[in-house]
């Protein structure tokens, strides 16, 4: 009897271990997959920034070209 709680026990806890080992592999995989999400999206960003930047570079000269024009 005695042998049957202490082998119940020991299946217990290798369950628990691989449990929360697989939560945890599944928990980092998921974090991998967000930082590469997240990189991604912030190079999607600068690229929009830059393009954005270029844009008001553009604007303002025609501002100025306009200005000078008038004047």
């Amino acid at each position: 009897m005695n042998s049957d709680i202490i082998m119940w026990m020991v299946g217990l806890g290798i369950t628990v271990i691989g449990s929360v080992l697989g939560i945890y592999v599944r928990m980092e995989t998921k974090m991998k997959e967000l930082d590469i999400r997240v990189k991604g999206l912030e190079r999607t960003d600068n690229a929009m920034n830059e393009k954005l930047d270029r844009m008001l570079d553009m604007i303002n000269d025609i501002r100025v070209s306009i200005a000078s024009r008038h004047n």
